[in-house]
């Protein structure tokens, strides 16, 4: 604090010159000292959870399996004051005998303060598949979906792309887009993965196996991969915008990510991030750049929005997982893949 000086009365002054230097004592000793204020509270990161392909990731898994799933992610996300977004695959209610059961599943997720969005009624990639069976199957994706926010007085917002392909072509993408907006939908973005699809299927390849020493192996890999996607993709978005932004990871209802996750989140919670719902995170600014990234594959965000800023695309800098665990699902022919 700037100290501040009193005049000196005028008989101060005519008493001599001891008497000034007294007087001036007296006042830079009443003079407050330097108050020192607290640093501001950084701002704490942010991020938006969200798990694709509800009920479950494996089309064939049983109903027990997810079931158990579902219910221990979102034990997790309510331990650790977490909300999240799932995105359906209607198709995967549709199994004689159990639809009312899956359909629960669903019901769970939003009795648990978390949303719903449409990822399609059969998970198939825009790269591959016409337009017009494409939207078809939008529409067809959303029945149950709709009618469960309605019950609850919404709509659903939110569609993901299922391998996040948002079209070959300008055209198609852009048709695709004006359709999705006339329907109501915002596109669900995402900045962060983490390959789990891979980790996924080793992780049940290990439990099938009854390998518990290679299933502990798996699981760290997978949490130690994450730690460096973060690192990675925070550093992208502090070059393209300057600063951190609220990061959108996606991640699939799986065993590896159920058993995992309350891991996951205390060291989302130790790199400074607090949960927040994806509206939340998309009302930053950075999530207004356009996406104007234009092939076949379905890369972060943030390489998309690197075209629109100018910037050197640097999808091949980004960190594989690691080479044990490439070559392990390297070698599994019929390994699945659901989408990122």
């Amino acid at each position: 604090m700037k100290r501040r000086v009193r005049r000196i009365p005028v008989t101060v002054v005519a008493t001599g010159v001891v008497t000034i230097a007294a007087a001036w004592a007296l006042v830079t000793a009443a003079a407050p000292a330097p108050v020192k204020r607290p640093a501001p509270a950084a701002m704490p990161r942010r991020l938006a959870l969200t798990f694709d392909d509800l009920p479950g990731a494996e089309a064939k898994a049983p109903l027990a399996d997810l079931q158990a799933m579902n219910r221990r992610i979102l034990e997790a996300l309510r331990s650790s004051g977490a909300t999240a977004t799932g995105f359906v695959n209607e198709g995967r209610l549709q199994k004689d005998g159990e639809r009312d059961a899956r359909v629960a599943l669903l019901a769970a997720w939003l009795d648990a303060g978390c949303d719903l969005g449409n990822h399609t009624e059969a998970h198939l990639g825009l790269s591959g598949t016409p337009l017009v069976e494409y939207e078809d199957g939008v529409v067809r994706g959303e029945a149950v979906t709709r009618a469960l926010l309605e019950a609850r007085g919404r709509k659903p917002k939110y569609f993901r792309h299922p391998f996040t392909q948002t079209g070959p072509t300008p055209e198609i993408k852009e048709a695709f887009e004006r359709f999705l907006r006339e329907r109501g939908y915002t596109i669900a973005p995402f900045t962060v993965e983490a390959a789990d699809y891979l980790f996924s299927a080793l992780y049940d390849q290990a439990l099938a196996a009854r390998d518990d020493a290679r299933a502990g192996k798996i699981r760290q890999a997978y949490l130690d991969h994450n730690a460096t996607m973060f690192a990675w993709f925070e550093g992208l978005a502090r070059d393209e915008f300057g600063r951190d932004i609220p990061q959108v990871l996606l991640a699939h209802v799986n065993r590896l990510n159920a058993d995992v996750l309350p891991d996951l989140l205390v060291r989302l919670r130790a790199r400074g991030y607090a949960f927040v719902p994806l509206q939340e995170a998309l009302a930053d600014a950075a999530y207004d750049t356009p996406d104007r990234y234009v092939g076949k594959n379905g890369p972060s965000w943030l390489h998309r929005w690197s075209v629109a800023l100018g910037k050197p695309m640097r999808l091949r800098d980004e960190p594989d997982p690691p080479q044990w665990a490439l070559d392990d699902y390297a070698a599994r022919s019929t390994a699945p893949r659901p989408a990122p």
